[in-house]
């Protein structure tokens, strides 16, 4: 049921106000990046400039579903003009497959699913296409290489030393949604053969811990290297709930639940500041303890389980989980740097060379998915406090916003900003915010999954879903107060 604002402790009026503000937010970042970088993937706000990495657009093509969500109709026209025009094998030669398909790929299936134009699905085929035909999954494993030279349409590996045999974890598994909802749309059952055959490798070659490395022999299908949930890892775990969702496979969602256990079993700390967190292991299994902020995407992966028959301890430690991602941002700037660490005896810290902040999504999600879940109130105000300090540590009165370069300092220390600005801050931080304060039927769980660049993929079956909704929610209703603070 959709909950009214008077029901969870904020005026209508302040939700208003709050949409009005962010609405207002993307509409200035749209206008910054179409005076100094249309076309361009990135925007440099603060030099008037863009860079190019993959040659298409990127900012306008991972942002055109925000644009189509707040209402911005010639904004999105303009987009779809030049999604119309363009022409992939003019773009990179070191182009990443799993990049190119969160944000590219995703965007063009979701817009197609939310506006049913065929110009979307049109580009979607096309790129989907040319990655099936670059000879990326042609390896003993079908696991695919990492890059793709589009002029010529081949496939390779990093042109770094060492890299021939082995992609990363998260990339290789973290293509699966889209594919398969290319399959669902074109009825051509090869794009969801490919991807499923690079997953199955890998969960044929599991440790006996269920949780892989995060690089994978592309001839093997074996992992080494660090375990970790933060960079090269953590989509892989995403992944195996909302593919589950998708496909209403059992065996992903048996999968994601050893997975899960064994995380809480082998990685999960307690820090002398009494915050819970997930560490890391390095090659010969020491702990080290570390966080990035990528990890913060497992509150709401979490969350989101327990709709559909995950354990109650699964949102439980969501709880406590989240509220160590909220400790990152308790920071001079109010916002949270790419990584902590924590030491035995004093807690949580922050390095210099980790105290960047490129205004990432996964707190903003997981309180987007915890707010939707059990409706506490505590979820969208702590949604709020971010945007507000982005609000005043990231954004420039005439350039807009940007990531800085040092979250902490004095009590009057100005960040530094790094005049960049990257696309998923238009597609998934900005949107997340706005959908926290929209109703629970925009774009509502039950009906649809969202990739991991926050791009909506519609649902085809709501049994499974409604089962569990209702169970959890009456739950819940008995447990908690729903203007808990």
């Amino acid at each position: 049921a959709v909950v009214s604002p008077q029901s969870t402790g904020i005026s209508e009026e302040s939700i208003k106000m709050r949409l009005k503000r962010i609405r207002r937010t993307v509409n200035e970042t749209w206008s910054r990046y179409k005076e100094c970088a249309f076309g361009s993937d990135n925007l440099h706000p603060d030099s008037c400039s863009g860079s190019i990495w993959f040659g298409f657009g990127l900012t306008i093509v991972d942002s055109i579903d925000t644009l189509h969500l707040m209402g911005f109709n010639d904004e999105v026209r303009e987009a779809t003009e030049f999604c119309s025009e363009l022409a992939f094998m003019t773009g990179s030669k070191n182009a990443n497959i799993f990049e190119v398909t969160i944000r590219v790929l995703g965007s063009f299936l979701a817009m197609f699913g939310l506006t049913g134009d065929n110009l979307f699905y049109s580009k979607a085929k096309e790129l989907g296409d040319l990655l099936v035909d670059s000879g990326a999954f042609d390896t003993e494993t079908g696991i695919p290489m990492s890059d793709i030279d589009f002029p010529t349409g081949k496939a390779h590996f990093p042109t770094c030393n060492g890299c021939s045999r082995f992609s990363s974890l998260s990339e290789a598994t973290t293509i699966q949604l889209e594919f398969n909802e290319l399959t669902r749309l074109s009825n051509q059952s090869l794009y969801k053969e490919k991807s499923d055959r690079a997953l199955a490798s890998i969960l044929e070659q599991l440790p006996t811990n269920h949780l892989p490395r995060i690089y994978v022999d592309v001839q093997t299908a074996v992992s080494s290297g660090m375990l970790t949930l933060g960079a090269r890892g953590d989509s892989y775990y995403e992944y195996l709930l909302k593919q589950a969702i998708q496909t209403k496979d059992s065996r992903l969602f048996e999968e994601y639940l050893v997975a899960m256990e064994s995380i809480k079993v082998n990685l999960l700390k307690s820090s002398s500041d009494r915050l819970t967190y997930v560490a890391e292991l390095n090659p010969v299994m020491q702990t080290v303890d570390k966080m990035d902020h990528l990890v913060c995407f497992l509150p709401g992966t979490l969350a989101l389980g327990t709709l559909y028959g995950a354990p109650p301890w699964h949102l439980v430690l969501a709880e406590d989980l989240i509220r160590t991602c909220m400790a990152m941002y308790h920071t001079a700037s109010g916002l949270a740097p790419e990584i902590v660490k924590f030491d035995p005896r004093t807690g949580l810290f922050v390095t210099g060379q980790d105290e960047f902040s490129l205004l990432r999504p996964e707190t903003v999600e997981s309180l987007f998915l915890l707010w939707r879940v059990t409706k506490k109130s505590r979820y969208r105000a702590w949604s709020w406090d971010i945007y507000s300090s982005m609000e005043r540590s990231a954004m420039h009165p005439e350039h807009g916003f940007s990531s800085i370069s040092r979250v902490n300092g004095g009590i009057n220390y100005p960040p530094i900003r790094q005049d960049s600005l990257e696309s998923f801050f238009l597609a998934e931080t900005a949107k997340y915010i706005y959908l926290t304060h929209l109703p629970d039927d925009v774009l509502p769980l039950s009906h649809y999954v969202f990739n991991t660049e926050a791009h909506p993929f519609p649902l085809r079956d709501f049994h499974w879903f409604k089962h569990e909704l209702d169970r959890t929610h009456n739950v819940n209703s008995t447990q908690t107060n729903n203007n808990e603070v």
